[in-house]
């Protein structure tokens, strides 16, 4: 029986940790200039786009007639 509660508070502690840290996050989130986006990006010099490639490196094409 002893077992059983010092896992039940292991648990609860670290549940609040968890609660208490969700909370940091929002408030930074909140906190954060609304216009701030921190990706990398390149100006595109041409005006159009016909591919973009994401961090996992595949590759999405846009069709120009669909676009």
């Amino acid at each position: 029986m002893q077992v059983s509660m010092s896992n039940q508070k292991s648990t609860e502690f670290g549940i609040k940790n968890l609660e208490v840290q969700v909370g940091q996050l929002a408030k930074q989130l909140v906190d954060r200039p609304s216009k701030s986006f921190s990706a990398n990006t390149e100006k595109n010099s041409k005006g159009e786009c016909k591919a973009v490639m994401t961090r996992s490196r595949m590759a999405t094409h846009v069709d120009e007639g669909k676009a």
